[in-house]
């Protein structure tokens, strides 16, 4: 297990935090917070939990939830599928969202990519029945690849992207948006089961 849910500290969410009562999204590789934060301003009855590598971030992260006073937010260091699958329970998670993650172009570093098969069984896990993988990538050989894994994946369908809700927008999307680059999006609900029916 993973000393952030361990042990946890005045920006670390214990576990009675991930399991309490009020829905939960995650925001799996946060950068520097700003889609957490202005989530969990919009929607202050949601729990917003995320997660990233690179701990300058995290830092960087708590600083404006700290300043914000966020009850609602909370960001952890941690790797995408070693996260999922040591630290957050069944079920825990209403929404996941995964933004710009590395698309590894290089054909022999394809492996390291985070959408793939084990990927999607661990988010599959975590996420609710009903609930939602809401993905975005500016790479279309990746954005292909994401399509054919999920297409051969019996726990999730393929869902409407605009659910009715107005997302703010991350940092890598407003970077890619000021270079006019196309952004490639693909929302999953997860099934009840790993039903292929």
């Amino acid at each position: 297990m993973n000393a952030a849910l361990d042990a946890p500290g005045p920006a670390d969410p214990p576990l009675e935090w991930l399991r309490s009562g009020e829905p939960l999204e995650i925001d799996l590789g946060c950068h520097k917070g700003t889609f957490v934060v202005a989530m969990a301003r919009q929607f202050p009855c949601v729990r917003f939990l995320g997660i990233e590598r690179q701990r300058g971030r995290v830092e960087k992260s708590r600083a404006k939830i700290e300043r914000l006073a966020l009850a609602n937010a909370r960001v952890v260091p941690g790797e995408g599928l070693e996260t999922l699958r040591d630290l957050l329970p069944d079920g825990v998670a209403r929404v996941v969202h995964v933004s710009f993650p590395d698309p590894w172009p290089k054909r022999r570093h394809q492996a390291r990519r985070l959408v793939n098969r084990a990927f999607l069984d661990e988010a599959w896990r975590v996420i609710e029945p009903g609930g939602t993988l809401r993905v975005m990538t500016d790479d279309a050989p990746y954005f292909a690849a994401m399509i054919g894994v999920a297409a051969g994946f019996p726990g999730f369908r393929e869902a409407d992207w605009e659910d009715g809700r107005i997302y703010p927008e991350t940092e890598f999307q407003r970077k890619f948006a000021a270079l006019a680059k196309p952004i490639y999006r693909l929302a999953l609900r997860r099934c009840d089961s790993m039903s292929s029916e």
